[in-house]
C-alpha cells in the first residue's frame, strides 16, 4: 500500500532549484513530513514550491 502524500513538490514554483536542508525535492510522504520538527514544517508549508494539494492536471481541450 503506498503511503499517503502529505505534501506534493511543485517544480515550477522552484525555477532557482532552491531548497530547504534536509527537506527533498520531491513530494514528501506524511510520515516523511511528520517527522520533520515543528519548525522544518513550518518552513515548508510556507514554501510556495510544496503545497498540500496536488496539482490539477491539465484538461486535454486545455493542451494546444
Amino acid at each position: 500500500m503506498d503511503e499517503p502524500i502529505g505534501r506534493y513538490y511543485d517544480e515550477s514554483k522552484n525555477p532557482e532549484s532552491g531548497l530547504l536542508p534536509g527537506v527533498p525535492l520531491r513530494d514528501i510522504s506524511q510520515a516523511e513530513f511528520d517527522s520533520y520538527p515543528a519548525w522544518l514544517q513550518a518552513s515548508i508549508d510556507a514554501h510556495p514550491m510544496y503545497r498540500k494539494t496536488p496539482l490539477k492536471a491539465a484538461k486535454a481541450s486545455d493542451s494546444p
